[in-house]
């Protein structure tokens, strides 16, 4: 029989995956689903003319093909014909949130200014203030204070 010696730096690379950091904690979905019902109802009262059937369709694209997705990790757009295009962005990455509600507050937008100077906008979230707040708590700090944070819901 022979014996087998494990090398040193078999050793050493088995005692460092043993200490690795420890796993960060699981994604959790804070909110999914697709835009507020509230921006197509303008669209569907302007259809009892001919030009409102075009911007009924369009809300009811938007109803069907986009989704938005809040977790402890990242924001997630899914959109565009089809639902084919995913946009993912990480909180560190925003610097800066601006926001207007809609419809008297049963919705909003906000529009994030990314560290590339890009800029996202999300239209018509619905529980507005539960997920701005939501969202809010998961970026930087110098990111509230350049969006002048304050809370907007009641809880």
């Amino acid at each position: 029989m022979r014996s087998r010696v494990a090398s040193p730096a078999l050793v050493a690379m088995s005692t460092k995956s043993k200490e690795a950091a420890p796993a960060p904690p699981p994604e959790v979905t804070f909110f999914e689903g697709p835009p507020s019902w509230t921006e197509a109802v303008v669209p569907a009262v302007s259809i009892i003319t001919v030009l409102g059937i075009v911007p009924f369709a369009a809300a009811i694209s938007r109803q069907v093909w986009t989704r938005y997705k809040i977790t402890n990790r990242r924001l997630s757009i899914q959109s565009g014909w089809g639902g084919n295009d995913l946009v993912e962005v990480v909180y560190r990455d925003i610097t800066k949130v601006n926001f207007i509600f809609r419809f008297g507050g049963l919705a909003g937008d906000m529009v994030m200014q990314l560290s590339d100077g890009a800029k996202l906008e999300i239209r018509s979230m619905p529980d507005f203030e539960k997920n701005y707040d939501y969202i809010m708590s998961q970026v930087s700090e110098a990111c509230r204070e350049a969006s002048n944070f304050k809370k907007l819901s009641k809880e």
